[in-house]
């Protein structure tokens, strides 16, 4: 204590130097040390700058950004009301409770969220920031007349629910005029009454949404990430006429209801839905996964001054699940695969991973769906080997070669123009789906198989696709062997 009374002037106004000398740093103007705080990043470490002298005291409360980490919640809550609304334009307000600060460690008593952040709308931030790591005690949150301010929203906390917990849904003078960006995780809110709510909202980002429902005329950038299946009804609707990029990844039960109205320009989409069991799936071969995104790859070919609709490509990755059977379900087969084209595109990859299943006639059942069929230009398969080899007798007991007459059958491609095989080891039935695509593909320009590693032509192998090339001496038809192969790419026809 006299140590520390020696350290400051005689009026207790603020420290000198080690030496006796001036506080100069105390010297400067207000606006000097507010600059000095900022730079702190922690709204905890500059209020604990008051200990240095009375000169500091309360200058922590005029700062700009006010950052909160690793604080009670109880003493932020009473940081946050000794606060004068409006008092100092807030640009930032970022409050991150880690979990085992989730309740008082003197009283072991949690404090309300809702308190919490009534008391943090009230100080009208630009930027709000929440993170709460815990399940919340009392998770209703009505924000009727807060935020009017706020042109960026983030809040992370499970099950918070913003609406009156009495009245059920978002309370009707509820509205955020300003607001541009807006981000929930793991949060309860009825979207199809929130989002008109916000008429300047330009970015919606969810995590976790128990239903999505969006109808906005503003909105121009979505994200969407649903990873826990039972937090959500499986209900997507969507109706965003001038939105630029769309990012979703879900997981389905199979329930999946999908009702999607975006613009056919959209600069960019990735949509991603993994499915949880067999649920879908046509003959032996049930649905994995499905992807539905901009192929950037292509676009570059094209040229930025292209005025082409943007390239996009249907992935779908299947797996032959011997020894259930999808029979009959050809028509919900196509509807499932429907849920998936929420724009346009222009490429079909598909990925099988098979124990050497005959895949032709799935194949040929897929490319006959309407969209499908007058859509695709370019055509990829990645043939993933199974080690169950001996799993497969299809002249005996497996559906996977039904129907028989595949083979001769004709469907009209006529927009396809490029095919690549991944995998290929040409199995007579991989050259008879080789020469259907030919057949049924009077636009072909250029078709690539590349052999599966470690597979090793004979001269019979060589013999049959040449015969098979030189059937179509128009087509671009190049082998690209499996890496530090001898025979490395052969083109075996060209124009």
């Amino acid at each position: 204590m006299e140590e520390d009374s020696a350290c400051r002037d005689d009026d207790g106004g603020g420290p000198r130097s080690g030496g006796g000398g001036a506080d100069l740093i105390s010297s400067l103007p207000d606006d000097v040390i507010i600059l000095v705080l900022v730079r702190l990043r922690c709204a905890r470490a500059a209020a604990r700058t008051s200990l240095l002298a009375r000169r500091w005291r309360g200058l922590w409360t005029r700062l700009p950004d006010l950052i909160f980490r690793k604080v009670v919640p109880s003493l932020l809550l009473a940081a946050l009301s000794s606060l004068i609304p409006g008092g100092t334009s807030l640009s930032l307000l970022d409050i991150h409770v880690p979990a085992n600060l989730v309740s008082d460690p003197r009283t072991g008593q949690a404090t309300d969220v809702s308190s919490l952040l009534c008391a943090a709308a009230w100080l009208s931030p630009a930027t709000f920031r929440f993170n709460h790591s815990q399940q919340l005690v009392y998770p209703y949150v009505d924000l009727s007349t807060y935020f009017h301010r706020a042109t960026s929203i983030e809040l992370h906390a499970t099950s918070i629910q913003l609406y009156d917990k009495f009245l059920g849904y978002v309370h009707p003078r509820f509205e955020l005029p300003e607001l541009q960006s807006l981000s929930l995780y793991a949060c309860r809110v009825n979207l199809a009454d929130l989002v008109p709510r916000c008429p300047r909202l330009r970015v919606l980002r969810l995590a976790d949404a128990y239903e999505i429902s969006i109808h906005s005329a503003s909105l121009e950038e979505l994200v969407v990430e649903n990873n826990v299946i039972e937090l959500w009804t499986g209900r997507v609707h969507v109706e965003t006429p001038v939105l630029k990029r769309l990012t979703m990844f879900l997981r389905t039960r199979g329930d999946l209801c999908v009702s999607i109205s975006v613009p056919p320009l959209v600069e960019k989409v990735s949509w991603r839905c993994l499915y949880s069991g067999a649920v879908a799936g046509l003959g032996v071969w049930g649905l994995l996964a499905a992807r539905l995104e901009t192929d950037e790859e292509s676009n570059v070919q094209q040229g930025d001054q292209d005025a082409r609709p943007r390239a996009r490509v249907l992935c779908l990755h299947m797996f032959a699940r011997y020894p259930i059977n999808y029979r009959g379900v050809e028509a919900g087969f196509a509807t499932e695969i429907e849920k998936h084209m929420v724009t346009d595109f222009s490429g079909l990859e598909v990925h099988l991973t098979t124990p050497h299943h005959v895949f032709g006639a799935f194949l040929l059942r897929l490319l006959a769906l309407p969209r499908i069929r007058t859509a695709v230009r370019r055509l990829k398969i990645v043939l993933q080997r199974s080690e169950m080899k001996d799993i497969c007798t299809p002249l005996v007991n497996c559906s996977c070669d039904e129907p028989k007459n595949w083979r001769t059958q004709t469907i009209s491609l006529t927009t396809l123009e490029k095919v690549e095989i991944q995998g290929f080891e040409g199995e007579d039935h991989e050259f008879d789906f080789l020469k259907l695509i030919f057949r049924c593909a009077p636009m072909l320009e250029r078709v690539s198989l590349q052999l599966s590693e470690g597979f090793t032509p004979n001269d019979d192998w060589c013999t049959k696709i040449h015969h098979i090339f030189m059937a179509y001496p128009s087509l671009e038809c190049t082998i690209d062997h499996s890496p530090g192969s001898f025979y490395g790419r052969q083109t075996c026809a060209s124009t």
